[in-house]
């Protein structure tokens, strides 16, 4: 998650030092860096309040939905731990595989088995610190499907930042090019598109930007 993270704040800064210099006048470049910070504030001094709110909503919104998400994630993540440690027996604190592993077996003797059977013996759990037993399949199940609600939650928060930085660029853009109109000043060269993409781990955001 946090490579993602720093991806979307490389192409951001790539994108300002590249694009900058390319809008017109002192004027275009100040409203371009105020609503880059803040959404909407150089369209709010511009005189254009619809698109100042409409761009601040959304900043809201996603900052909003990638709070949220994470806070949701983190919960469902203690309450498959407590289940884990009431249902199945687990004791101390363990990382994210661990959980993995509880959630698809019964018990860590049939994982150790397994192990062994494919003599990956590095990857055996010491059967005291690290022991599981769940008594229902049921409970196995369950516990399971908590920890994917979990990591699924927790993993949409990159991309409802993604969406916050996407946010901040496009405001941004268009705050400069209304100035740029305001003052005459014809910059046809300058312009975006912003397109949803697939990529490998997930969904993703092309920003194009030309000039």
């Amino acid at each position: 998650m946090l490579n993602r993270v720093h991806r979307v704040v490389l192409s951001a800064a790539l994108l300002l030092g590249a694009c900058l210099p390319a809008l017109a006048g002192e004027r275009g470049q100040a409203a371009f860096l105020k609503s880059l910070v803040i959404p909407g504030w150089g369209q709010y001094e511009l005189g254009r309040t619809k698109h100042a709110l409409a761009f601040f909503g959304a900043d809201l919104l996603f900052i909003g939905s990638a709070l949220s998400l994470q806070y949701h994630g983190k919960s469902l993540r203690d309450d498959y731990q407590a289940f884990a440690a009431s249902h199945a027996g687990v004791r101390g604190s363990h990382n994210k595989d661990f959980y993995v592993d509880v959630g698809n077996w019964m018990n860590v003797f049939e994982f150790n088995e397994q192990r062994m059977a494919d003599r990956s013996f590095g990857a055996l759990y010491d059967t005291e610190s690290e022991y599981w037993s769940w008594s229902s399949d049921a409970d196995r199940a369950r516990m399971e499907e908590m920890r994917v609600q979990s990591d699924r939650s927790l993993n949409r928060v990159i991309y409802a930042i993604a969406l916050t930085g996407v946010n901040h660029l496009v405001s941004a853009f268009h705050a400069g090019r209304l100035a740029a109109q305001q003052d005459g000043v014809s910059n046809n060269r300058l312009g975006w598109n912003v397109t949803p993409q697939s990529v490998s781990d997930g969904a993703g955001v092309n920003v194009l930007v030309w000039w």
